[in-house]
């Protein structure tokens, strides 16, 4: 069941956005975290505005939003870290939570609850670094990579973690992108040597 965005309270940084993009709700916190007040964001395309990054400084937010294509299908949406342009054009790091929430009119939302990254505990992911610069693998990615390193399929591994096909795709391709390789052979390999499996 969904939630109605309007019952929604919380102290963190909180908006949510319609699945075109489009910011139809900005909290108080937000505008103080993030410098937009709640008019100049409601009604602008998330993208635009805020200009997301992962942690290497790769642009993370698009028109065509994994996350929101996520939402979409009602797929569950995992934490994730992310870094905001504010409006003086600093980046601010967050660790972001999804929900699928409901307006008044009953409009599909998702919410993004963007806990500043300073304030999450550390062991969220396994701090084991792939090199210097490099963004450590979440549990899941460990997880599937553990999975694709006994030959278990793409299918068996959705099964196995109770998640959808695209979910392991998509957990696959981060998990490639954290390695610095191109193919799922690749991956396994570098995790051999860096002893991550």
């Amino acid at each position: 069941m969904d939630i109605q965005i309007d019952n929604f309270k919380t102290g963190d940084p909180a908006f949510a956005v319609n699945l075109r993009g489009v910011i139809a709700y900005w909290n108080s916190a937000a505008e103080q975290s993030l410098g937009h007040t709640s008019d100049e964001a409601v009604g602008s395309k998330c993208w635009q505005l805020l200009r997301g990054q992962d942690s290497n400084g790769n642009r993370y937010c698009a028109k065509h939003c994994p996350v929101r294509e996520m939402a979409s299908q009602r797929e569950p949406i995992h934490s994730f870290l992310c870094s905001f342009v504010s409006a003086s054009s600093k980046p601010r790091k967050y660790s972001v939570s999804c929900l699928n929430v409901d307006n008044d009119s009953g409009d599909k939302l998702l919410l993004h609850i963007c806990q500043p990254a300073n304030k999450r505990p550390e062991t969220v992911t396994y701090q084991v670094p792939i090199d210097e610069h490099a963004e450590p693998l979440s549990q899941r990615e460990a997880e599937v990579l553990s999975l694709l390193a006994d030959e278990v399929s793409t299918q068996d591994i959705a099964d196995r973690m109770d998640i959808s096909i695209r979910t392991v795709r998509t957990h696959i391709q981060h998990l490639m992108y954290k390695l610095r390789v191109h193919k799922r052979h690749d991956a396994i390999h570098v995790a051999r040597q860096l002893k991550l499996i």
